[in-house]
């Protein structure tokens, strides 16, 4: 589905090209041009010419004309859109290497001149691209340093087309919640003067990615996207089938699945029917084949299963091509549907070729990330091994400097002092090296023990797998849906240990990205209760107390608030009934937040094992990088208790946000 989202949105006018005179027919902008002198109204129809078929090679050959004129007429407006207009072309045909070629060429020119709204556009076709090439760690970086770009620059657009992309990166590598996240950030950056045309095709775009994900999230925006389209059809009534029917298509064909994955079988019919109203044969494919999967699982659940199957061969024949991993989802859905069908001879021959292709996919995923981690590791390599390159040269500068200066007797003294600076200097370089290498011989001792975790959950999925596939006919239809259930979860703790690792990495190597606002705490703390009693489903009962009515200090919202939820629920699972004790007080004297969680499974000695290890330095490295303080304690005489400081001052946080960055870069 995350795939079908990139490319729905694509189509659906992610990145488009507004057109003054879309009605214009292009031999008569042709006419038009040949009477035309070299100046700014030249350049639009040029500009208009290109985009009258922009697919085609003739786009190019006007895009070409387009910027050679710009550049004699020293236009830098139409330069930057001509450039911009080339990343899209070569976008929307899958070509990386020249989309990444226009994007650089683009960014120099645009940077200089402040055309940031054109930058921010281009850059966002350039990171989709590298999700689609499933460059998803180099993506998420990009992202990230776009998001601060736009912070820097105050551009709202820049920073929700991050967010959106970010949003399409952590979905693409299974990282539900922050993609969900995400998306719903985007939409909240809309200032309040947003036409409802672009809150349309945010709260389209948004819905598409997170159609997969069953939160009440979900259905708020859909609601909130059916509440645009009905504005925006009253305003332009009789041009409503024409200008937004795809939109409503869309939109009742998310309603229905929704309502179908949350077992709502009426609900669901009434957007059935409003479904077929809106439906075409010449509508977008991927739209065509969402609506063909949700008639396939809604006959499914109705037990019509002939039907069920028509529909879904057409959906795996219209979206096979769009998904990453070649339609592996709706093919398994349809063998899913063959065996409650009761035809197990073709299912489970047909279940078990998928499912070790979608293993194989997913592993093939992880890899690449891991090495996406690597690769970036070693350019940071490159450029310390240049740096100390670098640093040879200017030792013998100084050494050449040095053996002037001793013939000069006045300067003799000052060559003493300069000789003993770089002394200590050595010493201290010496010293941070052995520190560096300290680290890694850590680090490598903890990947060796992480590998152990890693292989029990590769060997749970082989073993079942094995199972399943050595004898199909004596297993029954229960038992293979419990085998399968038991290698899908494996899968996804597999996926779940690996980002785990990967924000590890990243934070040990000083390769966040932070994203620090300013925040009050109760409304945060609300949130945060409200999203592990979501999570805990009832098995965690938390009494939150404090005193504070209101307090604002500086943080990352996303990251503080995975610290404090990790800590309010189990960290494997477990059916156990807990109580947990949530209290916050206010430090005035130190000016910290201290946070106490009593009874926290987080630090029961019970769950202690190595992924609990991981949550744990992945926390006390987020509340460190800003100040604060994370203790735990496990003992058997109390109860399992964490306790979390935290600055409300801006000026600490800030501090100590500049004492690791100048810490990291001395290292």
């Amino acid at each position: 589905m995350k795939r079908i989202g990139i490319f729905c949105i694509i189509l659906l006018g992610l990145i488009t090209i507004q057109t003054a005179q879309a009605m214009t027919v292009k031999d008569s902008l042709v006419q038009v041009l040949d009477t035309i002198p070299a100046n700014k109204t030249r350049l639009n129809v040029l500009y208009l010419l290109a985009y009258q078929d922009p697919m085609s090679p003739s786009c190019l050959n006007y895009l070409d004309r387009l910027l050679k004129e710009a550049a004699v007429q020293e236009d830098i407006e139409y330069q930057c859109l001509a450039m911009y207009a080339y990343v899209v072309y070569y976008f929307n045909h899958q070509d990386g290497k020249n989309t990444k070629l226009w994007m650089d060429k683009l960014t120099e020119i645009s940077l200089k001149h402040k055309y940031y709204n054109t930058y921010f556009s281009a850059k966002r076709a350039e990171i989709l691209m590298h999700i689609i090439e499933h460059k998803i760690e180099y993506s998420i970086t990009q992202a990230e340093e776009m998001y601060r770009l736009a912070s820097q620059t105050n551009n709202t657009q820049g920073m929700r087309y991050a967010k959106l992309c970010l949003m399409n990166a952590y979905l693409m590598s299974a990282r539900y919640k922050e993609g969900e996240n995400a998306g719903f950030e985007a939409y909240r950056l809309l200032p309040a003067t947003a036409s409802l045309e672009e809150r349309k095709d945010i709260l389209q775009e948004i819905s598409l990615a997170c159609a997969s994900i069953e939160s009440e999230e979900s259905l708020k925006y859909l609601k909130e996207f059916e509440i645009v389209l009905d504005k925006m059809s009253r305003q332009e009534a009789k041009f409503k089938l024409r200008i937004h029917h795809t939109s409503y298509l869309l939109l009742e064909t998310l309603y229905a699945n929704y309502y179908l994955q949350n077992g709502h079988i009426d609900e669901a019919r009434i957007h059935l029917k409003k479904m077929n109203e809106y439906f075409s044969p010449t509508d977008y494919i991927p739209c065509r084949g969402l609506y063909y999967d949700v008639y396939a699982q809604y006959y499914r659940i109705t037990q019509m299963y002939d039907k069920a199957l028509i529909y879904a061969d057409s959906a795996i024949n219209l979206l096979s091509g769009v998904s990453d991993n070649n339609g592996l989802d709706y093919r398994i859905k349809r063998a899913g549907i063959l065996a409650d069908a009761g035809r197990t001879d073709e299912a489970i021959p047909l279940l078990r070729n998928l499912l070790a292709k979608k293993d194989t996919f997913y592993q093939h995923l992880s890899t690449s990330q891991m090495e996406e981690i690597y690769e970036m590791k070693k350019i940071d390599e490159l450029l310390l091994e240049k740096e100390k390159h670098r640093s040879i040269i200017q030792t013998i500068e100084l050494a050449l400097i040095t053996i002037a200066l001793i013939i000069l007797i006045p300067a003799t003294i000052r060559i003493f002092y300069v000789k003993k600076r770089l002394k200590k200097e050595e010493e201290e370089i010496k010293k941070m090296t052995q520190i560096a290498e300290e680290a890694n011989e850590v680090k490598s001792h903890f990947l060796s023990n992480m590998s152990y975790d890693i292989r029990s959950t590769l060997n749970n999925v082989l073993g079942f797998s094995q199972l399943m596939t050595q004898d199909p006919n004596s297993i029954e239809t229960a038992q293979w849906k419990e085998y399968s259930e038991i290698v899908q979860t494996n899968s996804t703790e597999l996926i779940q240990l690996v980002n785990d690792i990967l924000d590890l990495s990243r934070l040990e190597a000083g390769k966040t990205k932070w994203q620090v606002q300013e925040y009050d705490i109760i409304p945060l703390c609300s949130d945060i209760v409200s999203i592990a009693q979501m999570r805990n489903k009832g098995k965690i009962q938390i009494d939150f107390k404090t005193t504070i009515k209101e307090q604002a200090f500086q943080l990352d919202i996303t990251r503080f608030t995975q610290v404090i939820v990790s800590t309010l629920i189990y960290p494997v699972p477990c059916d156990l009934q807990r109580h947990v004790t949530f209290s916050l007080y206010c430090n005035e004297q130190e000016k910290l937040l201290v946070f106490r969680i009593i009874n926290t499974p987080l630090a029961d000695a019970e769950f202690q094992i190595r992924k609990t290890d991981v949550r744990h330095r992945i926390n006390r490295l987020t509340i460190e990088y800003f100040g604060g303080t994370y203790t735990v304690i496990s003992n058997l005489k109390e109860e399992p208790t964490i306790i979390i400081t935290y600055p409300y001052s801006k000026s600490a946080a800030e501090d100590a946000v500049r004492d690791n960055f100048h810490r990291q870069i001395r290292l």
